[in-house]
């Protein structure tokens, strides 16, 4: 039996990556440091990604002295594989007989197992949506409705990127439906005439266009943003008369201020046009939030009881739509192959790597009373490297 089970192997895997491929769009969009972890690895295991410095450019002068070299401080980023993930799916003796015999069966929990593990990952990576403070678009509005403006308008991400000094190539996108169907919809996208092409109008996919792939992606996340209101909105005053250039806190209140800030709200403060997100959830207490964390620090000395607007507030909290556009080097994550089971017989488990999404997972079979439970696993982890190479489209 062991003979036959190894044999199924590569077949389950087959008939189970299509649905991982599917359900797992966004690892591909991303930056992959599996190959700073070498060989097999585990759960827990810290990777070191290097951030450059800022370099000066000096004048030259000739001189019989060469000028003393300048020490940079670069900085880094840390990505732990602190996620240990899994799911199992049992197959009858007669579904093998099936499988072995039948290329095109596919039993259905091989591929919603497959599925679960894409879906999974998928959903971890998007959930970095929350350390990015780039924001364009209407939250509640799905964006690209009749225009481009939520890209390549004067307010849209592409201007946004451009500001925040990020390389405006390779880019990628990941879209919710309803932003998908509305680009799809505009004619400068699917129309021959507008784009050299008639790809986009008989696939339905929009490929590559002005400067971004851009991808479908069901699992892109909802924002549901804090409850802090002023009694009109979503709305605060700088509560700090001697603020400063660089500060990651910040004092807030305001004549009646209740209600919470969550990890991921987007604000503006009145005389900066650089927007923020909170990094720490934060309660109001006596009309007032003492440090709301924030990020990046801030970029001009707030005035006393200037006004803080969070994304969409001035007159409540509206949730939006995650949808993202950003640089590979953005996000980062590392997949860990996983080692053998010593508890498990070898030629009942493998690790197969596969090649699209770049998962690599590992399936280990036991045979029970007349089946077996077939149970895949991985080990990763997943990390905003740098947040200036992204910017969210609110939906």
């Amino acid at each position: 039996m062991a003979n036959t089970l190894t044999a199924l192997i590569p077949k389950v895997f087959a008939r189970g990556l299509p649905a991982l491929r599917a359900n797992a769009v966004t690892p591909r969009l991303m930056t992959d440091y599996s190959f700073m972890i070498g060989g097999p690895g585990a759960k827990g295991n810290v990777l070191t990604i290097p951030k450059g410095a800022a370099q000066a450019v000096a004048t030259i002068t000739p001189s019989n002295a060469a000028p003393s070299n300048t020490d940079h401080t670069a900085g880094s980023e840390t990505l732990t594989v602190d996620t240990w993930e899994g799911t199992s799916f049992h197959l009858s003796d007669q579904e093998m007989t099936q499988i072995d015999a039948d290329n095109t069966f596919i039993p259905l929990q091989i591929a919603e197992a497959f599925k679960g593990m894409g879906d999974a990952f998928d959903a971890a990576a998007l959930a970095l949506y929350k350390d990015i403070y780039g924001a364009s678009g209407t939250p509640g509005t799905a964006p690209f409705a009749t225009t481009l403006g939520a890209w390549t308008g004067s307010g849209g991400a592409r201007a946004i990127l451009q500001d925040q000094l990020s390389p405006m190539g390779p880019l990628n996108s990941v879209l919710d439906s309803a932003a998908e169907g509305n680009l799809l919809g505009l004619s400068v996208i699917h129309a021959a005439d507008s784009r050299g092409s008639d790809a986009t109008m008989n696939s339905g996919q929009i490929g590559s266009a002005l400067g971004v792939n851009w991808h479908n992606n069901q699992n892109v996340p909802t924002h549901t943003p804090g409850t802090l209101s002023d009694g009109t909105g979503m709305l605060a005053l700088v509560n700090d008369a001697s603020y400063t250039v660089g500060e990651s806190t910040v004092d807030i209140d305001a004549t009646s201020l209740s209600g919470t800030v969550v990890v991921g709200d987007i604000f503006t403060v009145a005389g900066d046009s650089q927007q923020y997100t909170v990094t720490a959830g934060a309660t109001a207490g006596s009309n007032a939030i003492a440090g709301m964390a924030f990020k990046p620090t801030s970029q001009v000395a707030w005035a006393n009881n200037a006004q803080i607007t969070f994304i969409g507030g001035a007159t409540s909290n509206p949730t939006h739509v995650a949808n993202m556009v950003f640089h590979p080097g953005a996000f980062g994550y590392a997949f860990a192959r996983p080692e053998a089971d010593m508890a498990v017989d070898a030629d009942m488990q493998t690790v197969i790597r596969d090649p699209v999404t770049g998962i690599p997972i590992r399936l280990m079979i036991t045979r029970e009373h007349y089946q077996t439970t077939w149970r895949l696993d991985y080990i990763y982890g997943v990390k905003t490297i740098r947040e200036e190479l992204a910017c969210r489209i609110a939906g």
